[in-house]
């Protein structure tokens, strides 16, 4: 099964009507293709904004967890366990950024590394760019443009520091669940240096907030693995 590196697709809690939202789940689907491989998995999405865990459990093509946690990424298959370190990345996840209500500006702001240089109107899209904060980052990462439409986001390109477009994300369709915006369907194309394109589709359904179930997705056992 191919190992995804991408999780740019899936903490600070929406208060709405007194309640904290510090939990997502829902159906997921992604197809990827190159032009000329194609691929799809398809399971359920678990994310807990307090235990910092990421958990897709994947039923198809075949049966499979992958478990985020702080710079862990585990992958368990029913007689095998693989570990790898990893970037720090649920932050990052858009499930993260729309529990925490800053999909709009995709978390930049709250990274720290961004600042605002730029905001028109285009074609009833607020476009704002941001530019990495110093000299020294400048160096290693490159701008960035994001788009909203009638006050959400609507997508986020992505440069690097020799201002090569490496990355465009949009958002297609979206549902509002007890105040939280929601991703529906998500475009993602990512362009590599031999000037390809990987177009990736994401699709989350039966969005629930506040599981009180499947703990065991939750609160994933994954102390005795993570040393």
């Amino acid at each position: 099964m191919r190992f995804f590196t991408n999780f740019s697709l899936i903490i600070f809690p929406i208060f709405f009507h007194g309640q904290i939202h510090y939990r997502i789940s829902a159906d997921f689907s992604i197809k990827e293709s190159n032009g000329k491989e194609e691929s799809l998995i398809a399971g359920k999405i678990y994310y807990d904004l307090q235990n910092d865990i990421l958990v897709y459990d994947i039923f198809f093509p075949e049966k499979v967890d992958w478990v985020i946690h702080d710079t862990s990424f585990f992958m368990f298959s029913s007689n095998d366990v693989e570990r790898y370190t990893i970037p720090k990345i649920n932050s990052e996840n858009i499930l993260h950024l729309s529990l925490t209500n800053s999909l709009n500006d995709y978390g930049l702001m709250n990274s720290g590394l961004y600042k605002l240089v730029e905001s028109t109107n285009e074609e009833k899209l607020l476009i704002s760019t941001y530019e990495p904060k110093t000299t020294e980052l400048r160096k290693h990462l490159g701008k960035v443009i994001i788009s909203l439409k009638e006050g959400r986001f609507n997508g986020i390109v992505f440069f690097n520091e020799e201002e090569d477009l490496i990355k465009k994300i949009i958002v297609q369709e979206y549902q509002i669940k007890r105040g939280v915006v929601l991703p529906n369907k998500i475009i993602e194309v990512n362009y590599t240096k031999n000037n390809n394109e990987i177009y990736k589709l994401t699709t989350f359904s039966n969005f629930i907030l506040n599981e009180k179930d499947n703990e065991q997705f939750y609160n994933y056992n994954i102390n005795k693995f993570n040393n």
